[in-house]
């Protein structure tokens, strides 16, 4: 039985967190006189270093999704980027993202978009945990 949509991006969220476990935790020790509404909002998500890993690692992390096994029975990188649309809550909806390309390009790039999303959501409420 192959993972649904979510179990996918939570697992990949896991693996971020886990990969900058000792950055995240550096950050929360220097600030943790600061409150949790700080560290994430000012210490971490302000953090340029870290945000730039976050979407490196997020740039990556796409390719080897839609071979995952999540898209173990889409036999193309387009029908899994149609299956994430479907099965997404938050489904990208700016335009100008993939305003000017052919249908097909722009609907990989709204499934881009639309799992980078979702994905620092996740990451986000990892983090949030973590602090608290």
């Amino acid at each position: 039985m192959s993972k649904t949509y979510y179990q996918s991006i939570n697992e990949m969220a896991d693996d971020f967190v886990e990969n900058y476990k000792d950055e995240l935790n550096e950050i929360m020790k220097e600030n943790k006189k600061k409150g949790a509404d700080y560290i994430f909002n000012e210490a971490i998500y302000q953090n340029w270093d870290l945000n730039d890993k976050l979407h490196e690692w997020l740039d990556s992390a796409w390719y080897g999704f839609l071979r995952s096994d999540w898209c173990e029975e889409c036999n193309t990188e387009f029908s899994s980027c149609a299956k994430l649309l479907d099965e997404s809550n938050e489904v990208e909806t700016d335009s100008g993202l993939w305003e000017g390309q052919d249908p097909k390009d722009a609907i990989m790039t709204q499934a881009f978009f639309t799992a980078r999303t979702d994905l620092s959501f996740e990451i986000e409420k990892i983090i949030k945990k973590m602090i608290n």
